[in-house]
């Protein structure tokens, strides 16, 4: 039972680490380290962006065999960074299951600055505005629509809306402000407000992660990546290329 426990709980830390975002090879990696460290032999998985089998032969010839789904993944790079370290940690020292545990509950228990991402939101959107060709009126219009989104998206996560209806959404909601401040005279370049504020929702971690997991051999993990960024940026054009066929953009 110990043994199982112990399996379960660095299952766990494998589960996390797909749904904060880490590469594929990082899943795999870190969960035969841990296991090999704990002294098991013939350890195989295989980790998918959402889902990942864990087998190990344990005492007596039995094999052992756990099975994890992460839903509602979201990138957090603070998270992967300690589950990094835990994972490290574990294999060098190979604590107790209790301490594992513990640490797990904490990189959980691990808040996101809002505030941060906030001005985040804001700050890069007027930034892309402006990168794009746009003028002082352009990027303040564009740090609002920024901050407007990040309410928006957090309104359609607390209503688990699906990424993809979450995207194209988004897109429409930040079309129809920029073309409503160019008629409304505000601004003059509507296309550098529409541009630097989609580039916040560009899938470009997505689209980065899947050639990396296609280049070291993940095959089917990188296609599905990069089929989940290619459907997100589709949904990116056609909300706004919607929006600006209805108001004239």
């Amino acid at each position: 039972m110990e043994e199982q426990k112990l399996i379960n709980v660095i299952g766990e830390i494998g589960r996390l680490l797909i749904k904060y975002g880490a590469e594929i090879y990082r899943v795999e990696e870190s969960l035969i380290r841990m296991c090999q460290s704990y002294g098991y032999d013939n350890v195989e998985v295989f980790a998918l962006p959402s889902y990942f089998t864990l087998s190990v032969l344990i005492n007596d010839n039995q094999t052992y065999t756990l099975s994890k789904r992460s839903r509602h993944n979201r990138i957090n790079l603070e998270k992967i960074y300690e589950l990094n370290n835990l994972v490290r940690f574990a294999c060098q020292n190979k604590p107790a299951i209790d301490y594992l545990q513990s640490e797990i509950k904490r990189i959980n228990s691990i808040k996101t600055n809002y505030l941060l991402v906030f001005l985040g939101y804001g700050i890069g959107t007027g930034f892309f505005a402006t990168f794009f060709g746009g003028g002082l009126n352009e990027t303040l219009v564009a740090i609002i629509i920024g901050f407007i989104l990040y309410f928006f998206i957090l309104l359609m996560e607390y209503l688990d809306i699906n990424n993809l209806v979450s995207t194209l959404l988004s897109s429409m909601l930040l079309t129809a402000i920029a073309l409503i401040a160019y008629h409304l005279g505000i601004v003059a370049n509507s296309q550098a407000i529409i541009i630097g504020c989609l580039m916040i929702l560009t899938p470009g971690v997505a689209i980065t992660n899947s050639l990396r997991d296609i280049m070291g051999g993940d095959y089917i993990s990188g296609t599905a990546r990069m089929l989940e960024a290619l459907l997100i940026a589709a949904f990116i054009a056609i909300g706004a290329g919607s929006v600006m066929m209805i108001l004239g953009g």
